[in-house]
């Protein structure tokens, strides 16, 4: 699909639907990169744009990440008592009981345990001994390299590498994102549990962003014609729509909340 420019008008009609659903990627989307992941902070205003959408009748928010659970509620600074539902380690954990029960049959089991820690090892090798400057972020169902920041040859080299070793790990899934290579037992991916959240809350529409491969996920399973899709920057997408890049898209979720405050009015 060739991506437009976002409009308006989708997003108008978007805010009309009696129900909708309004789930963003973390990393990309609403947060910068940072070359410390753990520094990676929220956009100005992004975070309390949704929870005022949150707060307004038949509009439901959720923030999907690759990060785990705990570290994504920790950066966003989401409390477990807020509405907006959290969906981490692309789609394998979540705050909401009915995502969680929906992902059931992508859980990791304990041979995936087994693979993974010796995957770990494997990695942990790897960077020590070939790869020093490259980063090593530990997730509940994955191991992540991380090379933002290196020289394009050196990165270049840290990615290939860990991903010729994850060849000798079958049943790991290699996930390549902006300078990081995600090497994953998880079974899950994020368009599945944003399709199980839309489900159940019974959203007419549901409104994506995302920046990278793994929310194409995400963007293959939204292709209802009321469905909003945009991708954030640059590269081939199935969205729909399309920004320049990360710092578009507080101004995206203020319109979206602009328009839903004067269609989803309490009653």
């Amino acid at each position: 699909m060739n991506a437009g420019p976002l409009t308006t008008e989708a997003l108008e009609l978007a805010a009309a639907a009696p129900t909708l659903l309004v789930a963003t990627d973390f990393d990309g989307v609403l947060a910068g990169f940072d070359a410390d992941p753990m520094k990676a902070t929220p956009q100005p205003g992004t975070i309390n744009t949704l929870r005022a959408l949150a707060d307004l009748p038949g509009v439901h928010v959720a923030v999907v990440s690759g990060r785990d659970l705990e570290t994504l509620r920790t950066l966003t600074g989401i409390a477990v008592e807020e509405p907006i539902v959290l969906i981490g380690s692309h789609g394998a954990e979540s705050s909401s009981a009915a995502v969680r029960e929906a992902m059931e049959a992508a859980a990791v089991t304990p041979d995936d345990e087994v693979t993974l820690a010796e995957l770990r090892a494997d990695i942990e090798g790897l960077v020590k001994e070939h790869h020093p400057d490259a980063g090593i972020e530990y997730k509940s169902a994955a191991v992540v390299v991380h090379v933002r920041g290196l020289p394009r040859e050196v990165g270049d080299a840290a990615i290939a590498d860990a991903r010729k070793l994850a060849l000798d790990h079958p049943g790991v899934k290699v996930l390549k994102g902006k300078a990081v290579l995600e090497l994953s037992v998880s079974h899950a991916d994020k368009g599945s549990a944003v399709t199980a959240l839309g489900r159940h809350v019974g959203a007419v529409t549901r409104v994506y962003l995302g920046d990278d491969v793994t929310d194409e996920d995400a963007f293959m399973r939204m292709r209802r014609p009321e469905d909003v899709t945009i991708k954030v920057g640059t590269g081939t997408t199935a969205a729909r729509y399309r920004v320049d890049d990360e710092t578009a898209v507080p101004g995206v979720l203020t319109r979206l909340g602009e328009i839903c405050s004067a269609t989803h009015v309490p009653g």
